[in-house]
């Protein structure tokens, strides 16, 4: 292992393939990146790009896995084997068609499906997935583990490890500059203009694109809203937004903390219905109270924890598409501009594979990828396992 980390930092650039597999549960999403240099000298170029849904059986899994009381060592063995082997087939699938050969490849960086681990007593982040599997089915060193790489020698939660990857692409503008990620959650990172570590914040706002989607499968038999043409439609409900505040007790809890993803789940979906069918409120207006309930909080929880000096507001992920949602985002945050991550090349639905290839690259080149004001961790350290291909052992 040690000769192959020296013959990677001779390289100007290196090939990694980073992979991220959504908490949401719907799919993965995969990239190969051209990466040189490290750190705040860090430069990607994007050759390929893949997003890939997850069939319903193995959605059904990771629904399944959410739950703390089902974190059976055999069924956690068992998903991570399937999911493993999915994304193995996927990246020799596209390294046999467009993306060259094996060799090309010198890394892969894995940030898999992350649950909740209640082992020990402890409320900890496992990712899902095997990145000794991955190396040995694709026959490419593979690194991942980055939570409990961190854990192991500085302590803390692990995460968030996305806020690193923002510092390095965004610090650079020399802007006050907030990062909203509308995935199935929304969070956000503040970047301050001095590009300071310790000033940095990272923290969950509340609902995102998940909500609406399940909404829109209710409502209308339909995947999601396109270009929130649904949403845009209707008016708001103020009996409804009420409800819908009394509903969501996140906004009570400390940024800091991150919303139960499943507090979002089928549950307060069901609940929100209900009383929009006891009042009898159309339902292109549940769509737009909710969009606007989304927005807002993005917006409130961020005007009370961050500095109020923002210079630029940059959206990503999923729900940075929806149409209705931007206008929205840029309603709440007037006259601070609202722009889109692809504005800076960052693809909005592959902001956390392009991180997990950079996380790969700065582990690789023995650089500290976690914020310890973040994660609560002592120190700054090495995040992520390298798992190098072994001959026999698959």
């Amino acid at each position: 292992m040690d000769q192959f980390i020296l013959n990677l930092l001779q390289k100007q650039k290196r090939r990694i393939i980073g992979l991220r597999s959504g908490n949401s549960g719907n799919g993965f999403e995969l990239v190969v990146v051209e990466i040189s240099g490290s750190g705040l000298n860090t430069k990607f170029k994007i050759l390929h790009t893949v997003h890939q849904l997850y069939a319903p059986r193995q959605k059904q899994f990771l629904v399944q896995i959410r739950d703390p009381r089902q974190h059976k060592p055999q069924l956690i063995k068992r998903i991570n084997s399937e999911l493993t082997r999915i994304w193995a087939e996927t990246i020799n699938e596209l390294l046999t068609g467009t993306a060259g050969s094996t060799a090309a490849i010198d890394a892969i960086g894995l940030l898999g499906t992350t649950v909740k681990s209640a082992a020990a007593g402890l409320n900890l982040p496992v990712q899902l997935g095997d990145p000794d599997l991955l190396a040995q089915l694709t026959g490419i060193t593979t690194i991942g583990d980055f939570y409990r790489a961190g854990l192991a020698t500085a302590g803390g939660q692990g995460k968030p490890l996305l806020p690193y990857i923002d510092w390095l692409l965004f610090s650079r503008l020399k802007k006050n500059m907030l990062l909203v990620n509308i995935g199935d959650l929304s969070s956000c990172t503040y970047i301050p203009a001095d590009g300071d570590k310790l000033k940095i914040r990272a923290f969950d706002t509340g609902p995102g694109n998940g909500l609406l989607d399940q909404l829109m499968q209710r409502l209308y038999e339909l995947p999601f809203d396109r270009d929130g043409a649904k949403a845009a439609l209707g008016s708001l409900s103020e009996k409804l937004t009420g409800y819908l505040q009394q509903l969501d007790n996140f906004p009570e809890q400390s940024p800091a903390e991150s919303p139960v993803r499943d507090q979002y789940g089928t549950g307060f979906v069901l609940s929100l219905l209900r009383q929009a069918l006891r009042w009898r409120i159309p339902e292109p207006d549940v769509m737009h109270t909710a969009s606007r309930h989304i927005s807002f909080r993005v917006w409130k929880t961020c005007h009370d924890s961050v500095p109020r000096n923002l210079q630029e507001v940059v959206l990503c992920g999923s729900g940075s598409h929806n149409t209705f949602l931007r206008q929205l985002c840029r309603e709440y945050f007037q006259p601070v501009p609202v722009r889109q991550s692809s504005d800076y090349d960052l693809p909005e639905d592959f902001r956390e594979a392009i991180g997990a290839a950079m996380l790969a690259n700065e582990c690789i080149q023995g650089i500290p990828a976690n914020l310890a004001g973040l994660t609560g961790a002592t120190k700054e350290v090495i995040s992520g396992r390298i798992c190098p291909v072994r001959e026999n052992q698959i």
